[in-house]
């Protein structure tokens, strides 16, 4: 055996080698601890996920009330509507009526006599209109609001039948072949059931029934004769709104009263949902309010908690200290763990979020007629203080501690 033969050689010397492949990571990588320690880094990810989640919920459901009303209401974005205020004593003045059917961006001008009923939503019962039209107009208001007939059929003349869209169906709980009692005590408008008699689909919510009837069986002073203003395209409709709404403001230009100008209102999509905002008022401002509180706690607490995991981490960053690796670099490396802890738990919070909505709107809020607004911007901002929060509240807590650190103290206590 000669000086230069090793008494014991390793069986396979390659094995000292640094392996490149995820199994065995540098000691200081970021996603070292994290491997090493799944069940203590699980708690605050979840933390801040089901925070990301609870935020992010109430964001959405609170668009939801205005995405409820823009829904509804849609149906309004392809015509204008001139209606009298009052009952059939105010009807529309005839010269009022020449006047708006020489604008020449209408197109076509249907009379219609509506009646309320109330659909449920999630900010509570909504008001709209079921039109009555003649058996030649009701074709045209539908497909001018883009739906088509994909089950049974029209309403007939002088009959009690209504079809509507299948999102109504749907919140109304009837289905094709059923009967619809309209009455309800805040509006007791119509007291007869109607028979469903057609689904319609494809474009924006609207119900129609048979104008006869409606003149037949509504009680006269509910009943407010309307006109629609079908537009030449759909960019031609504020025009139209708005040369009807001159034609209102002025009546003495027609040679009417000044007091019409109060008889009279002219209906848009912009104006009633605007209306409706109004109204809502005092819910967006306590919802509003609500919300940032949750928003502050869960944030705060998501914090606390992210705090608590990293000062149980200090005699880690303390001994890798005490063993020459410099502070600036323990630094960094927090950092580093921080940052990808907290966006990528936020970055699954959206996606949980998200997730859980569309299965909320596809299992419940549809089959029921209800609309539930899409996770979106606004939910994307106000989660973003929960992860910056933690984030700040738990660098400032440990790097402040750790340039603090004793090394010869931590090396004591090991």
């Amino acid at each position: 055996m000669t000086a230069q033969t090793p008494l014991h050689q390793a069986p396979n010397p390659d094995r000292h080698r640094l392996r490149t492949d995820w199994r065995t990571l540098p000691p200081l990588s970021p996603l070292t601890y994290y491997r090493r320690n799944i069940w203590r880094v699980l708690p605050i990810v979840g933390a801040i996920i089901i925070s990301v989640f609870l935020i992010a919920a109430i964001v959405t459901l609170l668009g939801s009330v205005d995405r409820s009303i823009q829904v509804q209401y849609g149906s309004m974005k392809n015509y204008s509507i001139l209606a009298p205020r009052g009952n059939l004593e105010n009807e529309v003045p005839e010269p009022v009526l020449q006047a708006a059917a020489k604008i020449p961006e209408v197109k076509h001008v249907v009379y219609t006599i509506p009646y309320f009923v109330f659909l449920k939503t999630v900010f509570g019962k909504m008001p709209v209109p079921v039109y009555g039209f003649t058996p030649k107009d009701t074709p045209i208001v539908i497909q001018a609001t883009g739906n088509r007939l994909v089950e049974g059929r029209l309403p007939a003349n002088n009959r009690a039948e209504i079809a509507l869209s299948r999102a109504w169906a749907n919140n109304f709980g009837v289905k094709l072949g059923g009967l619809y009692k309209p009455y309800d005590e805040q509006l007791p408008t119509m007291t007869e059931p109607q028979r469903v008699v057609g689904i319609l689909d494809g474009g924006e919510n609207i119900a129609v029934t048979d104008q006869a009837y409606l003149q037949l069986t509504l009680n006269p002073i509910a009943q407010r004769p309307s006109y629609f203003y079908l537009s030449t395209s759909p960019n031609t409709l504020p025009a139209v709104s708005k040369k009807l709404q001159d034609i209102v403001t002025h009546p003495k230009r027609l040679g009417l009263d000044q007091s019409y100008a109060t008889g009279i209102r002219i209906f848009t999509f912009n104006g009633l949902v605007n209306d409706l905002r109004k109204s809502l008022g005092f819910l967006y401002t306590f919802l509003a309010i609500a919300d940032t509180l949750v928003i502050g706690t869960v944030a705060l607490l998501s914090g606390f908690l992210a705090n608590i995991y990293f000062e149980q981490r200090l005699g880690e960053f303390g001994l890798l200290s005490a063993l020459g690796f410099r502070r600036e670099r323990l630094a960094r490396r927090l950092v580093v763990e921080t940052g990808s802890l907290v966006a990528l738990a936020w970055v699954g919070g959206l996606l949980f979020t998200a997730l859980s909505i569309k299965i909320l709107d596809l299992v419940y809020m549809q089959p029921h007629g209800l609309v539930l607004a899409p996770i979106g911007r606004d939910a994307l901002l106000y989660t973003l203080p929960t992860p910056i929060l933690v984030g700040l509240a738990s660098l400032a807590t440990v790097l402040t501690r750790l340039y603090r650190l004793d090394p010869i103290e931590i090396m004591e206590r090991r």
